[in-house]
């Protein structure tokens, strides 16, 4: 990344100029997942797609990303030979053409389950997948001794400014801790989860300090802070935190925080939620103020 960063107007005509002086490569950001880095690669211009990519952004007017779980959309950010940089946003499904061109030049390492959710979101289908719910038998067995802990107000004006929108995901909210490492469960103890499972992320988060929780019950648990975790099966995680109102609210990856969920109903219950991908509920958390997140 440039140390010295010049951000050009953000009207069309300086961004035509800018690309009509001509970029040296622009670099894609892939907004699909909550708890895990962006993927993003850069293009080259002996990309056999780079010239077709110049002409399509040209005449392309930048739109909004979707606040959503799943595939939000493309970032663009292009720079040229005097180290000035423009970026440009392409939100999911508002044109399919340079959405489709952009996922070809993604490397190989973006897994077929992200693939899809991007193409069935671009196709316009909603592809309906039962959520799962998993239960641990060790999770019962263990008594709720959660410390004393006040739940937080539904307060999005905190994360959702520059950079800390940018700087913090879903973990960071839920844990309600702003440390703009995007934090990983189990970092702040040692390694990292070794797989995007259910069990491997809960292990991860119990070095941290969470509590496990075995259910939830509004207004039964008092002085316990509540979180929930989800599995995008073997590609992502996502977190929830319950607030002082008893809703759920949750910030997808670099994303705004809000309190609806996919299909913009306010979250009773992250459990019974519209969750899209992440249809495994892998269960609920007891924060607290000896938690340790990085």
């Amino acid at each position: 990344m440039l140390s010295i960063i010049l951000l050009l107007a953000g009207t069309t005509r300086a961004q035509n100029g800018f690309l009509a002086a001509g970029p040296l490569y622009f670099d894609v950001e892939l907004h699909v997942y909550s708890g895990r880095e962006s993927p993003h690669w850069p293009i080259y211009q002996r990309s056999p797609y780079f010239n077709d990519l110049v002409q399509q952004l040209d005449r392309t007017r930048p739109t909004r990303l979707p606040q959503r779980l799943g595939y939000r959309g493309f970032e663009i950010e292009m720079r040229n030979m005097f180290g000035q940089r423009i970026s440009r946003t392409i939100g999911a499904g508002t044109n399919p053409r340079l959405e489709l061109m952009l996922l070809r030049t993604s490397p190989r390492g973006i897994s077929r389950s992200v693939r899809r959710n991007v193409m069935s979101t671009i196709q316009r289908r909603r592809t309906i997948m039962p959520n799962i719910v998993i239960e641990f038998e060790e999770l019962s067995e263990r008594p709720i001794r959660a410390p004393v802990c006040r739940l937080p107000r539904f307060n999005p004006r905190r994360w959702n400014v520059m950079p800390t929108i940018r700087q913090n995901n879903c973990y960071n909210y839920s844990t309600n801790r702003q440390t703009n490492t995007f934090a990983q469960p189990g970092r702040a103890s040692g390694p990292r989860f070794s797989s995007l499972t259910a069990r491997s992320v809960l292990r991860a988060t119990y070095r941290d300090g969470l509590i496990p929780i075995p259910f939830f019950i509004p207004k039964r648990h008092p002085g316990v802070c509540l979180i929930a975790l989800a599995i995008w099966p073997d590609t992502d995680y996502h977190f929830y935190r319950l607030d002082s109102n008893l809703l759920w609210s949750h910030k997808p990856g670099k994303t705004a925080a809000k309190n609806t969920d996919n299909s913009g109903n306010l979250i009773v219950d992250p459990k019974f939620a519209d969750r899209g991908s992440y249809t495994i509920f892998a269960g609920y958390l007891g924060n607290h103020a000896g938690v340790r997140v990085i």
